[in-house]
């Protein structure tokens, strides 16, 4: 991976899910929010945050729920604000409940995901398309989970991948709010399940086929922390 040696464009609010309660890791998040646990010595979180404001971001927005008070002390030289819920709503319930805090367009990143991809292009791509959802698509992964085809995402299936597919959500996006005025409602509600199919189509795809990682179960968590363990260099956030 390289380094942006400017910001081209600039950069909106940086929208993290926090709150989830991270059950696949076991006994780890027993006592801490995933978002909070140490890839190398250092939380995903900051890492995730490092690399925001390597691309230009000032401002982000957590959604915490579980063990949300454990944020309380959390600092970055990224200016933070805080929205924690009271109950389990999901990632769409979560986003809803925050509608307030939303900037009209924000860069919406999942909290247990590490992804060093290049904000200004994705930026660019969402504002040249006017598009309502731009989301970034690995045609480089193991399991495929949607289809694109002439720039949009016209099918995502996360729990049925057919053979048709060719794409795979890389865990980052760019939203306009107006999709959360649009799909929101109060209560418990999965983004992933509700705006995908409702905006089938309209989703821009925009290809990025930079290495992620998802730490979302003990055996993933190990492979990100020997991915740092073994970069020495500067450029690797």
């Amino acid at each position: 991976m390289t380094r942006m040696s400017r910001i081209v464009v600039e950069i909106p609010q940086v929208v993290i899910l926090a709150g989830g309660l991270g059950s696949r890791l076991g006994e780890i998040t027993e006592t801490i929010p995933k978002s909070l646990i140490e890839v190398n010595g250092i939380p995903i979180i900051t890492r995730i945050l490092d690399w925001a404001y390597e691309q230009g971001c000032r401002r982000s927005l957590i959604l915490t729920g579980y063990l949300g008070e454990m944020f309380e002390n959390y600092e970055h030289k990224i200016d933070l604000t805080f929205v924690k819920e009271s109950e389990p709503l999901g990632t769409g319930g979560a986003l809803w409940n925050a509608k307030n805090q939303l900037e009209n367009e924000f860069i919406l990143l999942w909290g247990d995901d590490y992804h060093p991809t290049n904000y200004s292009s994705l930026v660019d791509s969402h504002r040249k398309n006017n598009a309502l959802l731009t989301m970034t698509v690995t045609e480089k992964h193991e399991t495929m989970n949607l289809r694109h085809e002439n720039g949009k995402v016209i099918e995502y299936n996360k729990s049925s991948p057919n053979e048709n597919f060719n794409g795979y959500e890389a865990g980052t996006s760019i939203v306009d709010k107006k999709v959360i005025e649009t799909y929101g409602k109060n209560g418990k509600w999965s983004w992933e399940e509700t705006v995908y199919p409702a905006l089938s189509g309209e989703i821009t795809a925009h290809i990025d086929n930079t290495k992620f990682w998802d730490m979302g179960t003990p055996e993933r968590l190990e492979v990100l922390n020997q991915f740092f363990k073994d970069c020495i260099s500067e450029d690797c956030k």
